[in-house]
């Protein structure tokens, strides 16, 4: 239960309620291991799962056969949020585990009860999936077609604005910016190369900074 309190969303129910959850069936905890598949593309979403601990990745296969990674949660995030009540609650892209992940699911019934019992956990939920609405969206507009410098300076620009800094603090490896950029990792680097010789940004092992 440890890892369960703590997350804003699940806190929200309280203790007691997760207790009859977890007995009664509504909620279920879940542990997914590194690599693993959490939801394949087409998939139904059956519930609203929040992630305990780990990370979690949604991919998407380019037409070259790239595996491209749209975007990284963590913590506290959902999975499934934006689908579940949705006239065709089915996954677009794929869901896979970055790293040893344990995550809350909470079937469609229960949610839709709780919703109703709890205008707190009703409040969040809505403006969770009203935040991240345009997530997805915004990471394929901006990945998509584009030259790799644009999409490290459209990466660059809204990690800037979100965490208020024109030093970017990285979120994950250079391996896996590279996979989320759906480029190989030498390309990535010697892009970022370039673009220091041009003067447009420095960077570190932990950063980039876009000049």
């Amino acid at each position: 239960m440890e890892d369960v309190l703590g997350v804003p969303l699940l806190d929200c129910l309280g203790e007691e309620t997760i207790r009859e959850e977890l007995a009664g069936g509504g909620l279920a905890l879940r542990r997914f291991k590194k690599g693993q598949l959490i939801h394949a593309e087409g998939e139904a979403c059956e519930r609203l799962e929040i992630i305990l601990s780990g990370r979690v990745a949604v991919e998407r296969l380019g037409e070259d056969g790239d595996l491209m990674t749209i975007a990284i949660f963590a913590r506290g995030d959902c999975v499934g949020g934006n689908l579940l009540f949705s006239s065709r609650p089915v996954y677009r892209l794929a869901v896979s585990a970055q790293a040893l992940t344990r995550i809350a699911a909470i079937t469609r019934e229960a949610a839709f009860r709780l919703f109703q019992e709890n205008s707190a956990f009703l409040a969040s939920y809505l403006a969770y999936v009203a935040d991240n609405a345009t997530l997805l969206e915004d990471k394929l507009k901006h990945f998509t077609n584009l030259p790799i410098r644009q999409r490290v300076i459209n990466f660059l620009t809204y990690e800037r604005k979100k965490q208020g800094s024109s030093r970017v603090l990285l979120p994950a490896s250079k391996k896996a910016l590279a996979a989320q950029f759906g480029v190989q990792r030498s390309s990535l680097s010697r892009e970022l190369q370039k673009m220091r010789d041009a003067g447009l940004i420095e960077f570190d092992r932990e950063s980039i900074t876009l000049l």
